[in-house]
């Protein structure tokens, strides 16, 4: 049986969740919540409602516009969820399209910088006018839960959560994964280099030609 508390260890900024949605296998490692088996409900162990996944800013902000209209204070507190290997997979096939040692090179770096961005826009919009006034309503304010998935493997979605620990946030992790997290990964969460190479990722992907954040218009 998962337990469902607090994180006993220095990741206490984040959030961990376990993912249950595509496999039966449980842990005994503390969790802050999970997400259940597939059953048609977006809902988590504890209730918050989780929207999306979105793949770029274009869908966070489509789900934050969304949320702003529709939440009240009777609502249950809300996560946008970003889809980590999803938006790799998205980007890699461009860059496998156009080819060539460069665009090889970028692989498997969009997701990362992506999350930088998605972070950044939360921050300034939880500090609007309008979150301000929706929260001082007693509006949960919402958060971003990164996620990853089996198919990537446990060690690739331990790195991913890694990378992903952004203050206030929710990081939901495969049992594999999440085992490999809390057991062998060494934690540092996102640092200023991490961010500069963020906006360097995102520079040289806008080069060959792909916006992330145009993954989740109606053209990607």
């Amino acid at each position: 049986m998962n337990t469902l508390t607090a994180v006993p260890d220095a990741r206490t900024d984040v959030a961990l969740w376990l993912d249950l949605r595509r496999t039966a296998h449980e842990t005994t490692h503390p969790v802050h919540d999970v997400l259940p088996p597939a059953s048609g409900t977006r809902r988590s162990a504890n209730g918050t409602a989780v929207v999306g996944p979105v793949h770029s800013l274009t869908g966070y902000r489509r789900a934050m516009r969304d949320l702003l209209a529709g939440t009240t204070p009777t609502t249950p507190a809300h996560a946008v969820e970003y889809s980590l290997p999803a938006v790799d997979a998205l980007v890699d096939a461009r860059l496998d399209l156009i080819g060539g040692c460069e665009a090889k090179a970028m692989r498997s770096r969009a997701a990362i910088a992506g999350a930088h961005l998605l972070y950044d826009a939360l921050q300034r919009d939880l500090r609007s006018p309008q979150w301000q006034r929706a929260m001082d309503d007693g509006v949960p304010a919402p958060t971003l839960l990164w996620t990853t998935h089996s198919g990537v493997g446990p060690d690739r979605g331990a790195e991913y959560a890694a990378r992903c620990l952004f203050t206030g946030t929710a990081v939901a992790l495969t049992p594999g994964a999440l085992r490999t997290f809390t057991e062998d990964t060494v934690v540092t969460g996102p640092t200023p280099l991490d961010l500069a190479e963020a906006h360097r990722v995102i520079r040289a992907l806008d080069w060959f030609g792909i916006r992330l954040d145009e993954l989740d218009s109606p053209a990607a």
